[in-house]
């Protein structure tokens, strides 16, 4: 077994006593000023007008210190920073999806001409460019770049016409951001300290240190997000810790995944991994619906939902914790070098069978995809998503149609006879191996 790179992953420390009430006060007083400099920084830097601010941000950082916020809410440079910069980063998050909508909406506009769409999309490419639009100023971009707007724009009958289309996209889906959330904040190293089994945190008090006794000795040096409990007396701090990637020299295998419902993974070989996991999906499908119903009914009464809630984190707790261990069993078992596994279709909600939509919408693929995918990282493994259109109706052996009746599959021109999901693995390993080669 050898290392090689790295990656990273949260893990979570735990107060091993509840908090004061005192100390929670000082706590969430510290949240609550984190919330209102989000909240400014959103209002004030969230628009058009601040889009050439944005990247790197210094502009911002530089003005929000010579605004004197921070000396009139008393708030420690460690918290007020973080949340300068974790504000900065849900707009530049907004900022992308907004992008990625236009984008979507420029490829499915059927009025657009092929030389509208190119001028388009090399606007929305350009940062530069794409500031001046929106601004209403002419780009003035680098030499090279500045020579092939004019070649792009030239090719286009009416660019003002664009220019107020994109305008006009923009706005309708950039949204400013605001949150009433004042669950937790950011801190920096400066303003903790690990000592005597816990975590003394900065306040807004001058040289005083809340205490937090903690489950574990662990000592980190990292910047560090505090989530309270207030109502419990609890905290959870999460911390982003540098996993290493550890190649092991006997992981040599190419596997072929079919992923279901029923069971977890089929491997081209037949190997089954999460028998109990369509047992686990359904319990928890059963509970949900059970509480919808009872909710329903007694909506007008206001019935409270602690309890309810309570039931479905146990159940999902209970099938991550499944789904966890059975992938590990796999990897552990199979020992890959690569993964090929079908590229799943996204979420929709049509159809007319609205049973079958509801279980398919509460089926957790995306959970199942980000595990695996987090474990191969760790081990080296390489995972590749192979197009799975008519995968699982056609013959593993000679590549012909064929049926399936009672997760069987049958091929009439060869005679294959196997279970539905392993043809599916087989099919999944042929056309990855293919298309990799």
């Amino acid at each position: 077994m050898s290392v090689s790179g790295a990656l990273y992953k949260t893990v979570n420390q735990y107060n091993k006593a509840p908090v004061s009430e005192a100390d929670m006060k000082r706590l969430e007083e510290l949240a609550h000023d984190y919330k209102f400099i989000k909240n400014y920084v959103y209002q004030r830097y969230g628009g058009i007008q601040s889009l050439p601010k944005l990247y790197p941000g210094y502009t911002i950082q530089n003005e929000m210190t010579a605004s004197g916020l921070r000396n009139q809410l008393g708030l420690p440079s460690v918290y007020f920073y973080c949340a300068v910069f974790d504000a900065l980063g849900d707009i530049k998050g907004q900022w992308s999806q907004t992008k990625a909508r236009v984008e979507k909406n420029i490829r499915e506009n059927e009025n657009l001409t092929p030389e509208d769409r190119h001028y388009l999309r090399f606007v929305m490419k350009q940062s530069q460019c794409l500031e001046a639009v929106l601004l209403e100023k002419e780009p003035m971009l680098s030499t090279n770049w500045q020579q092939t707007y004019e070649e792009v724009r030239a090719l286009v009958r009416d660019e003002s016409r664009l220019r107020r289309y994109l305008c006009r996209q923009v706005r309708r889906h950039l949204k400013k951001l605001h949150t009433e959330a004042a669950e937790g904040f950011s801190v920096t190293q400066k303003g903790y300290r690990y000592g005597d089994h816990g975590i003394y945190l900065s306040v807004k008090e001058n040289r005083k240190r809340v205490f937090i006794p903690l489950t574990d000795s662990n000592c980190y040096s990292r910047q560090l997000y505090v989530h309270l409990e207030p109502e419990k007396g609890n905290v959870k701090i999460a911390v982003p810790v540098e996993q290493k990637i550890r190649q092991y020299a006997e992981y040599q295998n190419e596997v072929g995944l079919a992923v279901g419902m029923r069971f977890l993974f089929v491997t081209d070989r037949g190997h089954i991994y999460g028998e109990r996991y369509g047992l686990h999906q359904e319990a928890l499908i059963a509970y949900l619906r059970k509480g919808q119903i009872s909710y329903n009914r007694n909506k007008q009464n206001n019935p409270g939902r602690k309890k309810y809630l309570t039931g479905k984190a146990r159940l999902e707790a209970a099938l991550h914790a499944y789904i966890n261990a059975e992938i590990n069993r796999m990897i552990h078992t199979e020992k890959p070098k690569v993964l090929y596994i079908p590229k799943l279709p996204p979420a929709s909600g049509a159809g007319i069978n609205k049973r079958i939509n509801q279980v398919a919408s509460l089926w957790q693929r995306g959970y199942v995809r980000r595990r695996l995918e987090q474990k191969c990282r760790e081990r080296a493994i390489q995972l590749v998503e192979v197009f799975a259109k008519g995968i699982s109706c056609e013959c593993s052996s000679c590549g012909e149609t064929g049926i399936k009746a009672e997760e069987e599959f049958r091929c009439h021109a060869c005679g294959l006879s196997l279970p539905e999901r392993e043809n599916t693995a087989r099919n999944v390993l042929r056309r990855g191996k293919k298309m990799c080669s």
